[in-house]
């Protein structure tokens, strides 16, 4: 199903006349306090944690999980232009569910001057998702984050989240792959693919000479996609941007027309992990669909909570 940005607008409207009361016979979300700091997760380390929103008994809660190299400050920021409306995705969220976002070693907070988070603990790079995932388990259950869990990812994080799934089925009720990292890319890329995944894991200037910075060996983690249980059959949605990439520094124009013409069919892969998964095109956003169209991400996990029976 292909919709405009519009439509994350009406969306808003209508989960809010159909979510603003619980449902008969639902017990009335409890506010419980905001979880903002380090969380231990064993090993001597720990990991950044913003939790926020009402929690009910069986109700999930929201985890989200950023692409390459990004902290979660991308969800809690918004660019939107009209038709796009609504506050960061986080914020928005947050009005009526238990958001939950953290922060991976050695990624990027958008602050001024960008710099790389100091709030989790770094470890040595490369690693792969299976490290990631790991983590993420580990934190949501030392932090005793209820379950079960609808996962929101963006980019590379839809590996991740993909990974998790696959692991962790019980522990699911759903995904919202925002325009994520398909799994097939290496085959889609053809020739282009050394290139392109040298850029992806390129640190930006100031960053160049830290062993700190996030450094995922996509190969490795992708053969631990293949190699685990199938994908569950859980709820699934699909956001993938209409706009094209920005185009880092000395990347060759080659790499950026063969990505812009092989990511659609990347997407559609993504779709067909599950049957009747519904697939939204966010016109005219690019890649950072959850910062250009805030109100789309949050709707389509909110019309996903109602899919799987969570009102």
């Amino acid at each position: 199903m292909h919709r405009s940005r519009r439509l994350g607008s009406a969306l808003v409207m209508i989960l809010a006349l159909v979510g603003c009361v619980p449902a008969a016979g639902q017990p009335t979300p409890a506010a419980p306090a905001v979880v903002d700091g380090p969380v231990d997760i064993g090993g001597g380390r720990h990991l950044y944690l913003h939790c926020a929103g009402p929690e009910a008994p069986g109700r999930p809660t929201i985890v989200l999980e950023s692409g390459y190299h990004d902290s979660s400050d991308p969800w809690t920021l918004t660019d939107a232009e009209a038709p796009a409306v609504g506050p960061p995705v986080f914020e928005r969220l947050s009005e009526r569910n238990r958001v939950c976002a953290y922060d991976r070693p050695g990624t990027l907070r958008y602050a001024d001057p960008v710099a790389l988070t100091d709030r989790s603990s770094p470890v040595p790079m490369p690693r792969t998702a299976r490290a990631v995932v790991d983590d993420l388990h580990a934190l949501l259950r030392a932090a005793e984050v209820p379950g079960p869990y609808l996962l929101v990812a963006h980019s590379l994080g839809g590996l991740f989240a993909r990974l998790y799934t696959q692991l962790h089925p019980a522990d699911v009720a759903g995904v919202v792959f925002v325009d994520a990292f398909p799994l097939e890319m290496r085959d889609l890329m053809g020739a282009n693919w050394p290139a392109y995944a040298e850029v992806l894991a390129r640190p930006v200037p100031q960053f160049a000479n830290d062993p700190v910075w996030e450094d995922v060996d996509i190969d490795a983690s992708v053969a631990e996609v293949r190699a685990a249980a199938a994908y569950p059959p859980v709820p699934t949605a699909v956001l993938s941007k209409t706009e094209p990439f920005l185009q880092p520094d000395g990347m060759s124009p080659d790499i950026g027309l063969t990505l812009e013409r092989i990511w659609p069919e990347g997407q559609q892969s993504v779709v067909e992990l599950t049957p009747r998964t519904p697939h939204t095109l966010a016109t005219g956003s690019d890649h950072y669909v959850q910062v250009h169209d805030p109100d789309l991400v949050s709707a389509t996990a909110e019309l996903l909570m109602i899919r799987g029976g969570h009102r």
